[in-house]
């Protein structure tokens, strides 16, 4: 009994310390404005703690802020997680499961030290940062065509790029912007791509669903939904006929399972036991439609059983069990050559892509989610652990906007391809391997 009421204590501090991490933040975002101080609201906020309900209650009143019209989202998605703070703990004897992203022991999963932690953390801010102007900049008309960000994602492949090493391969379908920033792709190079540069980093040819960078073995980027899964087990076979101890990482969504090509790569895959991860992350859409709708199975990970591949579902949500796992997954791997899969089960916060409403889905599934940010989640972890300050975060944060600005500067200045190039890279003309 006093071992589950000690967890159960545990559980309500790491809430409660996402919980002031993710209003913190909110409330210092230098991008709302509000009508109200909010010295006030912060200093009110401080003041809470986890057990006082009638603080809450007056806070909650006070929470109903009215903010410009185009962030009245915002402003529900404050009240809502004022409101459901106030709902009480799980009861002694109850199996309520806790907060998803707990650092309390809720997995098996062993930590991982391949990257730190704070790094990683900086990396899913400029992700977002990343993502966030290229939201802007496409409603400028700077950025044509298709745009799909990953908003909501990051922890997905930032924790697999924390559990891979920089020789390993990479690929991906056309949500790929974030994909080449981790694997170290310059947000010079990825911001000038969008913007049809020849400094971007497939030469201004590609566009925002065909990043390509050969030197960080990332190899795309493809825009076709689940034409990419084949060319992904093909690096795995190269690795495994050249006998290295390498490892393919092959993202993509829930859409591609349904696809032909997904099911003929797993075949091959688990026919010549090669070193590969199908990594599927699960943003419970395929464009528009829900994967409940889309899929007979009631869990996506059945499907690596039929060929007689591992399977396993990982939170995607949650940085380090994305992390522990996938650098479990790896290891295995490279004693002895085989294929996995992971359902890494996320969610996306903007639409299918930048013409998307998403109206499809109601507000309170969005706000839902909002209220489990991978970013927030991992702030709040480090912060509770004291490896990160406020001061730290807010460090980060600004380092990542100024990296970002910086990006669209270089490639508003970068040239355009020249006209006589447009035919170039069509065939491979004496290409070297």
């Amino acid at each position: 009994m006093h071992r589950r009421s000690s967890a159960e204590s545990r559980i309500a501090e790491d809430a409660f310390a996402r919980f002031r991490c993710w209003i913190g933040n909110f409330l210092s975002d230098d991008e709302r404005v509000f009508v109200v101080k909010r010295s006030w609201v912060c200093e009110k906020l401080g003041r809470i703690d986890s057990g006082s309900n009638d603080r809450i209650a007056d806070i909650q009143r006070d929470a109903k802020l009215d903010v410009l019209p185009q962030f009245t989202h915002q402003r529900s998605s404050v009240y809502s997680a004022l409101c459901s703070f106030r709902k009480p703990w799980p009861k002694r004897g109850g199996l309520a499961r806790p907060c998803r992203g707990s650092a309390h022991g809720l997995t098996a999963m062993q930590p991982v030290e391949q990257h730190d932690e704070v790094e990683m953390l900086s990396l899913m801010l400029l992700i977002r940062r990343f993502e966030e102007r290229a939201s802007q900049q496409y409603q400028a008309q700077k950025i044509g065509g298709f745009c799909h960000l990953y908003i909501g994602q990051e922890a997905v492949v930032t924790g697999a790029i924390a559990a891979a090493r920089d020789d390993d391969y990479i690929i991906t379908a056309y949500r790929d912007h974030a994909h080449a920033l981790a694997r170290g792709t310059s947000a010079n190079a990825c911001m000038a791509e969008l913007f049809g540069k020849a400094t971007g980093c497939s030469r201004g040819l590609g566009g925002s669903m065909h990043f390509f960078d050969k030197q960080h073995h990332m190899y795309g980027g493809h825009a076709i939904v689940a034409a990419h899964v084949p060319l992904g087990v093909g690096l795995a076979f190269a690795i495994k006929y050249r006998g290295e101890d390498r490892v393919t990482l092959c993202f993509f969504g829930d859409g591609a399972i349904n696809q032909g090509a997904f099911h003929e790569a797993l075949n091959l895959a688990a026919l010549y036991k090669l070193p590969i991860v199908f990594i599927c992350e699960n943003n419970l859409f395929a464009m528009g439609t829900s994967v409940k709708r889309s899929t007979s199975l009631k869990q996506i990970v059945d499907r690596a059983e039929g060929y007689d591949i591992s399977g396993e579902i990982v939170d995607g949500m949650n940085f380090r069990e994305v992390r522990d796992k996938i650098s479990e997954v790896v290891d295995s791997i490279r004693k002895e050559p085989h294929p996995a899969f992971l359902e890494a089960r996320t969610y996306r916060y903007r639409g299918h892509s930048m013409s998307d409403p998403a109206s499809y889905r109601t507000k309170d599934e969005l706000e839902k989610y909002r209220l489990d940010d991978p970013i927030t989640r991992l702030r709040a972890q480090l912060t509770r652990e004291g490896k990160l300050t406020n001061e730290q975060f807010d460090q980060l944060d600004k380092r990542a906007k100024e990296t970002v600005m910086a990006a669209v500067k270089f490639a508003e200045e970068s040239p355009d391809p020249p006209l006589e190039k447009l035919y170039d890279y069509t065939y491979a003309d004496g290409a070297k391997a």
